[in-house]
């Protein structure tokens, strides 16, 4: 029923008219969705689906911008090869090529994506526990600083004002390190001061604008900074505390690793098939390559091409 309900809600943001699954006769075709010229059937639609790996596909489908993606690039191509069709280009001889070429290379992918699938598991839990002992300097969490901050905004007042406004702070800081919570009260233009007192805790690189999070990584417990610009004005900066990385603990990181295992599973195998195939020899002779490049070329580069 969710699934369902996601479906409507998806295409009536999509503006697509939904049709009855039968006509008055009740056996009409199972079609899905339309818009203009274009038709999508249910079995359309599950053949796209089914290009998306299995563990992947019920997330993607349920996933509302994805399932948008996926209808409307179905109704697209629906469209287009309508307006092709009225007007008779599926017709011409190389669009007749072009889409047997497409044909074998859908089914070469699905047959891949079965030969992949199809193929013995790995112990999945055992390579990623494994690889968990010998990379544990790599399963780290993030740095976190808590900080506390003054902000002598910009807004309403020039950079130069903001500074020396934010320098008369840092001076009065100097003096009493300990009035740093009395001052965010006095001074700070940061909206959110009079709730949070300009403290922000577990803070993590990325969470801030660059120019702050670079003063505050630099920071040592205690200490605060001079007037640090940004496009917001300028910051006086307290490091409160400092949280250094730490070895996650293997089920915190177990499913990502069990996944990257699979991965590198299924990707040998499919690049031994792969290999397989292209270790093969390639048939050509002179004859064959004179004919594509008088094909593509014309006649006058047939010597020259074939003499290099």
């Amino acid at each position: 029923m969710k699934a369902l309900l996601t479906v409507i809600l998806v295409v009536t943001l999509l503006g697509i008219t939904l049709l009855a699954t039968a006509d008055e006769t009740g056996s009409g075709p199972d079609i899905l969705a339309k818009r203009g010229k274009g038709v999508v059937s249910q079995d359309e639609f599950e053949a796209r689906a089914a290009k998306i790996p299995d563990r992947y596909r019920v997330k993607t489908i349920r996933d509302r911008n994805r399932l948008k993606d996926l209808i409307n690039g179905l109704l697209v191509n629906a469209q287009l090869a309508a307006d092709a069709r009225e007007a008779g280009f599926e017709k011409n001889e190389l669009v007749i090529e072009r889409m047997k070429l497409a044909a074998q290379g859908e089914l070469a992918a699905a047959w891949l994506q079965h030969y992949v699938a199809s193929s013995p598991p790995a112990d999945y839990e055992a390579l990623a526990y494994e690889y968990y002992l010998l990379h544990k300097a790599e399963m780290l969490s993030e740095e976190k600083v808590d900080v506390t901050h003054i902000l002598v905004s910009k807004d309403e007042r020039s950079y130069e004002e903001a500074l020396d406004i934010a320098n008369g702070i840092y001076a009065q800081l100097q003096e009493n390190p300990g009035a740093f919570v009395e001052l965010v009260e006095k001074y700070s233009d940061d909206s959110s001061a009079a709730s949070n007192k300009g403290s922000f805790k577990n803070v993590k690189r990325g969470d801030l604008v660059k120019p702050f999070e670079n003063k505050a990584f630099s920071l040592q417990p205690g200490e605060i900074s001079e007037p640090v610009m940004t496009q917001y004005g300028y910051h006086i900066i307290r490091l409160d505390a400092y949280t250094a990385p730490e070895v996650l603990p293997y089920e915190q990181v177990k499913q990502q690793l069990v996944e990257g295992e699979r991965e590198r599973h299924e990707n040998r195998i499919r690049n031994d098939y792969l290999s397989q195939l292209t270790s093969l020899g390639v048939e050509m002779n002179q004859e064959n390559i004179e004919e594509m490049v008088r094909r593509q070329f014309g006649e006058d580069y047939v010597d020259p091409y074939t003499n290099n």
